[in-house]
């Protein structure tokens, strides 16, 4: 059986690697927002983004998560490509 010190270890290696990933996706997200802005489209796409949240609690739900709290972090993720789109109009990103 592992330890603490190495449980926690591991959960530091996850917490990075979702810190990677929501950055990574913040930027994907404001590329696509850059290339609707250069075609005159909406950012927006609701169906998309409700196709988006369906398959994403399915997952969920298939791994054992609660489909309430995913839909919460989901909800907080969207946020951060908010975040996203405010760094890259101020080309920081």
């Amino acid at each position: 059986m592992k330890g603490l010190a190495a449980i926690r270890a591991e959960l530091d290696d996850v917490d990075r690697e979702l810190v990677a990933l929501l950055a990574r996706r913040a930027q994907l997200v404001a590329a696509a927002w850059r290339l609707k802005d250069a075609q005159g489209l909406q950012h927006g796409d609701p169906a998309r983004e409700a196709a988006i949240f369906a398959a994403a609690l399915d997952q969920a739900q298939a791994a054992g998560l609660d489909r309430v709290a995913m839909q919460a972090v989901l909800e907080k993720v969207v946020g951060v490509d908010l975040l996203g789109k405010e760094l890259s109009q101020n080309e920081s990103f």
